[in-house]
Order: structure tokens, then C-alpha cells, then sequence
């Protein structure tokens, strides 16, 4: 896919870098030259504009690119009016970055259907890993159901998963089971890819390498690991 992130602090720097790793099609957008020859080597393109200036978005292939971030955090007003020329661009899909209520209230209100907060996503996972310490990922479906990637519990190392009933035990419901492998993507960089097998084999037997992608309440989350610790 093809993607254009327009600006390259912390949060758009890391997902440029991390969708280069893919193997993906980014551009990467700043307003700042020593910013864009920081990332030049870890991101496909980097062009340095002032994404604000209706003139400058020209030189950008907006009507090419599968989705635009913009990841722009300190500077609210640049983040409201690049968003309004994407719109005028007729951008396919914008996911704006928001920094409080206010602003995610303003992106919606002139068409901007994903709006993210990175820093309340990092904060909701972080609380889990640091309540729950095997916590790899957490995504939350409902105030009452999340999907976790979690490691095997020690007690389930070389059993196999035919042989666990995690429904019956904890009620939860074991969606697949998560590997990674490394090799080259597109542009020869060595990169980390996750599979992730759904049709789940009951003979495999669990090892360290495996993360189990699981779903539930998480006082049940809580029961299943907390046995470990016991």
C-alpha cells in the first residue's frame, strides 16, 4: 500500500519507519529539514513542506496514496487546515491524530472518520501490560471484552493445544496463535513478520516463541495468568 504521513514527531517518525519496515510506500512529511534528513534512510520518501499552504500539497501524490496520516501533534491549527486542503485534494482516506477532546471534535466535524490519540492508546495498553505483565498487545472491543496477545503461560509450554480448553477453563476464546519471521522486504531490509495461524492445529504444541491471540472479560484474562504466579 501506499501511505503519506505528514509529520514526523515521535508518533508519526516511528509509524513511517515501522510501514517502510513492512514493506509499504511512504512518504514521509515535515516542515523541517534536519527532521527529514534524520528519517531519510528509514523511510522511502521524505520530502520537507509546510503542509498548511495550499500551493505545497501539489507536489505530494494525494490521489495515488491508499491512506494520508496526519500525525501532525503540537501545532493544532497546521493539523486543522492540512486536513481541510486533504479534503479539497479528495484524499481516499485520512486518519487524522487528535490531542484532546477539542481537536477530535474539529477533525470530525469537517469529515475525518478515523481520528486516533496515540498517546491514550499507548496509556490503555500500558496499563494492561503493567496489570498483566504477559501482555504483548490489547485491543478493547467493549468496556467488557478485549482481544489480548499474551505469552503461553509457562504451565502450557510443550502441551498441546488441542488439550486446553481455555473456553471451559476461563472462558475465553482462542482466535489463533502468533509467530514471527524475519526476512527482506521490498527494498531488501531485513524485517520481523507476524503470522498468524486461525486454523489451529490441536497437535502443535506451545512453545516460547508462540504468543496466544485470545478473547474474553479481563478478570478472566487476570485468572488464567494470575495461575502462573500462584
Amino acid at each position: 500500500m501506499k501511505y503519506i504521513v505528514i509529520g514526523l514527531g515521535n508518533f508519526g517518525s516511528t509509524l513511517s519507519s515501522r510501514l517502510t519496515a513492512l514493506g509499504h510506500e511512504v512518504f514521509g512529511v515535515d516542515n523541517r529539514l534536519d527532521t527529514v534528513e534524520q528519517f531519510k534512510d528509514k523511510i522511502t520518501h521524505t520530502i520537507c513542506l509546510d503542509s498548511s499552504k495550499p500551493s505545497a500539497l501539489h507536489s505530494l501524490p494525494i490521489k495515488d496514496a491508499d491512506i494520508v496520516v496526519v500525525a501532525i501533534g503540537e501545532d493544532v491549527g497546521a493539523s486543522i487546515l492540512t486536513t481541510a486542503l486533504l479534503k479539497q485534494h479528495n484524499a481516499k482516506r485520512i486518519i487524522g491524530r487528535s490531542i484532546n477532546p477539542l481537536h477530535q471534535t474539529v477533525l470530525e466535524s469537517i469529515g475525518v472518520e478515523t481520528v486516533v490519540n496515540p498517546e491514550k492508546i499507548a496509556a490503555e495498553q500500558f496499563s494492561k501490560q503493567l496489570e498483566l505483565s504477559e501482555v504483548v498487545e490489547s485491543f478493547d472491543l467493549s468496556e467488557d471484552t478485549s482481544i489480548l496477545e499474551i505469552e503461553v503461560p509457562k504451565r502450557y509450554l510443550g502441551r498441546a493445544a488441542g488439550n486446553i480448553d481455555f473456553r471451559g477453563t476461563y472462558n475465553l476464546k482462542i482466535i489463533g496463535i502468533k509467530r514471527f519471521e524475519t526476512r527482506k522486504n521490498v527494498f531488501g531490509l531485513m524485517s520481523k513478520h507476524a503470522i498468524v495461524d486461525m486454523d489451529i492445529d490441536p497437535e502443535h504444541e506451545f512453545t516460547e516463541s508462540d504468543l496466544l491471540v485470545l478473547m474474553g472479560n479481563m478478570k478472566n484474562f487476570q485468572k488464567m495468568i494470575g495461575k502462573d504466579s500462584d
